[in-house]
């Protein structure tokens, strides 16, 4: 009689990457599905009377996109003379049916890596300062951890400053 073969299972296989990036002197993960490319920091056209969360648009291939500091949502200071160029995250966000690329600015991108879900662990609901409604869970990486990005949550806080600023959308 046969026996059945069947194929061991790897952990890698369901693994997700992420992409890693620092902020305010924190590590970060996104996912690597929702970040479309990451650029440095060239020039980015300012737009006079914007929302202070709108640090400018940039032309990517033909599109405007707005480019949005973290900084803000995060109640971060804004370092006017950073060490380096900050980086900027290409992420798709949804609005309604419409999906459009919108940039995130961050200190720096640092790696992309993968992480099984075992791996992340929910957030704590106090202690992450005014980050917490912006995290989902944490990965223990190195000698500490990782905040997992909620970028959907990311987005609605930057709509809902955008609308107490202008009385409209994002």
């Amino acid at each position: 009689m046969a026996e059945a073969v069947t194929e061991p299972f790897h952990e890698s296989e369901r693994a997700q990457s992420y992409v890693i990036f620092r902020l305010g002197g924190e590590g970060y993960a996104l996912e690597v599905m929702r970040v479309q490319e990451v650029l440095d920091v060239g020039t980015l056209t300012h737009v006079p009377g914007g929302p202070k969360s709108l640090r400018g648009v940039l032309n990517l291939r033909g599109h405007v996109v707005p480019v949005y500091d973290l900084r803000i949502p995060f109640e971060l200071p804004i370092d006017p003379q950073p060490v380096r160029a900050p980086s900027v995250l290409m992420v798709e966000s949804s609005a309604g049916h419409d999906a459009h690329v919108t940039g995130l600015l961050v200190d720096r991108v640092s790696d992309v890596l993968e992480f099984t879900p075992e791996e992340i662990q929910p957030a704590p609901q106090l202690g992450l300062g005014k980050a917490t409604p912006f995290v989902r869970g944490l990965i223990r990486h190195q000698d500490g951890f990782l905040l997992v990005l909620d970028v959907d949550c990311v987005f609605t806080a930057l709509e809902s400053l955008n609308a107490h600023f202008n009385g409209g959308g994002f």
